[in-house]
């Protein structure tokens, strides 16, 4: 009988070892090339994270996310360090998820979200945390049609709203950029309306700011506006 077991138990022993120096080399390789993702995505400039954003849209859109940067290896690789190639300020709104409607993985995007992707202390600083300290080369600011801050910013400049006084004064940080629009429009024509022009506000906002507007005419970082259409998942960016 133990004649029989243990060459049976030897034979075992070098299946294991003959896999094992084969798994490790495979994690290796593995961690090399989460390596070498990471290096390519700090190096991004301005127009080539413009591009990568246009392209995992179209994927979002289309039905074709690919779902980057979500391994183990990717993951592990994130623990030296983040090195985000685009920094996106967005509305707080659960139907718009930067990194989903981008396509985009863990440690590609440095997100911002606030209601209405209103610009105040907080927001500038952090974003220029991510430029100076990140190193990311394009800022996004992204709107979205059916925004209900928009909407309730509306309402507070037309009537005025019973809301808590937190909830009035990010209202009111958003009625200097949308308060010339035509109250005669229709109601739907008016909020879309108001997006875009919402989302031009917190560019100009982001502007008045002297390091951010030094660095972009200098070449430094890129500021560019966004819409996302809840209908169709398309994401329109503005001129």
């Amino acid at each position: 009988m133990l004649r029989t077991v243990l060459p049976a138990v030897a034979l075992c022993g070098l299946i294991v070892a003959a896999a094992y120096p084969f798994r490790i080399q495979v994690n290796s390789a593995g961690a090399e090339e989460a390596a070498t993702d990471s290096t390519k995505v700090r190096n991004v400039t301005a127009q080539e994270a413009l591009v990568r954003l246009k392209e995992g849209n179209q994927r979002f859109a289309e039905e074709h996310s690919t779902h980057p940067h979500e391994e183990r290896t990717w993951r592990l690789s994130l623990e030296s360090g983040q090195h985000p190639f685009a920094t996106i300020l967005g509305c707080a709104d659960s139907r718009v998820c930067p990194e989903l409607i981008f396509d985009q993985g863990l440690g590609d995007l440095f997100v911002i979200r606030v209601a209405g992707n209103v610009v105040d202390p907080d927001v500038a600083g952090s974003i220029e945390y991510a430029v100076h300290h990140l190193k990311t080369r394009l800022i996004v600011v992204l709107g979205h049609e059916h925004c209900g801050a928009v909407t309730a910013a509306f309402e507070e400049l037309d009537k005025g709203m019973d809301e808590p006084i937190e909830v009035k004064r990010l209202l009111r940080s958003i009625a200097p950029g949308i308060e010339a629009i035509p109250k005669s429009l229709k109601h739907d024509e008016r909020v879309h309306r108001g997006v875009t022009a919402n989302v031009r506000h917190s560019i100009e906002e982001l502007r008045r700011i002297k390091d951010l507007r030094n660095a972009e005419k200098t070449g430094e970082v890129k500021i560019v506006g966004a819409v996302y259409d809840l209908h169709n998942g398309r994401i329109r960016f503005l001129d």
